[in-house]
Order: C-alpha cells, then structure tokens, then sequence
C-alpha cells in the first residue's frame, strides 16, 4: 500500500459528542489503529451460518465475548442501535461523527487505519453508503470491510453506489475451506486443510500471537484475497 500522508487535526465536535452516532473504539489491540463493531446477534447471515456446522460464523468470536462480557454487548448494541436510527434520520451527519472519530485516533495513534465490524455486519444497504461517505470523508485513513452480506454488496453497486478507493470490501467465502468467492475484487477465507491459490495471501498473525504485528493486508487493494487459518 502506499504511504498515506501525515494528518492533520480539523475543527469539529468532541469526542464525546461524536459518540452520539456510536462509538469507534481503539480497544482491539491486536489491529492496528480504530474499529468500529456491532453485535454479532443482529448479523443476518451470520446469525444463519452461526448454527451451520463447519460454517465460519459456527465458533463466531463476537458471540462468545458478547456472551462472557456483558459490558461488551451493551455497547455493540448501543452502536447498532444509534448508527440505524441516525442513518435512518440523517445519515450525513453520522458519516460525519464517525469520520471525526476516525480521524481522531488515527491522530492519537498514529495508525491510519480503519476496520469496520470487528464485531457484527452490515445491516443494510443504507449503512453501507454510509460507511462510504466515511470513507470519502477520512481520504487518508485505509479502511477495511469484510461482509458475508454479499447481497446487500450487489443491491448498493446495482443501484449506482461505488466503493472508496481507500475502502478495501473484502466478500468473505461462508464455510472454512471455501475458496475465494467468485466476481469480486477483493474477498477473504477461512482455511483448514485447503491449500490456497495464487492469488491467496495467509494470514500469518497466529505466528505473531494473534496480532497483526507490522502486515496490512487486510487493508491493501493490492491484496486480492486473505485467508485465515481456523481456530
């Protein structure tokens, strides 16, 4: 990826009233810069894969911490609930209380990196368009999107939408030795015993102690497709 520029600090409102549209979090220490999550029980396809067997969404992660920590489901839900009503109701100024958080910690931590649903999914097209005027508005922040929402993908692209040069949506195949899903640009895998294709970059953060450490594939454009190992 290529080096994104120095940023720079612009007026807006604080912190605290940016959370107002739900709150972008740099508490995931095993990634680089912010995150933004929503609760894995409102996923809609995830919800279904989550009772397939051999499904990715099977042993989910999100679930589990939602389950064992009840501080953080509240919060994924309080940012499900507050990004659909003001998405609903005014989604310009959601992008922009979300773009100011955004910007915020990549200042603080001097990552310009961003990824979205670190827990959850997208919940609707709308929130997609959204996450794209994020995008457009933080042009020096990489962000990242993996989706098994692929339909809501289509519908956004169908009906004119187009994704941010610096937004990286990565389509991410249903079961665990799944190949790459076929006509998009950028996807992602969960591999077992499958041997991965050319164009298949492994993730290597098991090797780091489950931390990104200094990769950005996730991130790069140049990346067609991720793999993860299963755990």
């Amino acid at each position: 990826m290529s080096t994104i520029t120095v940023l720079r600090a612009r007026p807006g409102p604080s912190l605290a009233e940016a959370k107002q549209a739900g709150a972008v979090s740099i508490r995931n220490s095993k990634m680089p810069g912010s995150s933004f999550a929503t609760s894995a029980f409102a996923c809609g396809v995830g919800s279904r894969l989550a009772e397939v067997e051999g499904s990715v969404c099977h042993a989910c992660y999100a679930r589990r911490l939602e389950r064992f920590r009840g501080n953080v489901k509240a919060a994924w839900t309080r940012n499900l609930d507050l990004a659909r009503a003001m998405i609903a109701a005014d989604p310009e100024r959601w992008a922009q209380l979300i773009a100011h958080q955004v910007r915020a910690y990549a200042m603080l931590t001097s990552e310009p990196f961003h990824r979205w649903f670190d827990g959850g999914d997208l919940d609707s097209v709308a929130m997609l368009r959204a996450i794209c005027r994020v995008a457009e508005l933080t042009p020096d922040i990489a962000h990242w999107l993996p989706t098994r929402e692929t339909w809501r993908v289509r519908v956004y692209l169908h009906t004119g939408g187009t994704i941010p040069p610096n937004l990286v949506l990565r389509v991410s195949s249903p079961m665990i030795d799944d190949g790459p899903l076929s006509g998009w640009s950028h996807t992602s895998t969960v591999h077992h015993r499958r041997t991965l294709g050319t164009d298949e970059v492994p993730c290597e953060a098991r090797t780091r102690g489950n931390v990104c450490g200094p990769c950005r594939a996730c991130w790069s454009p140049a990346v067609k497709s991720v793999s993860y190992p299963k755990h």
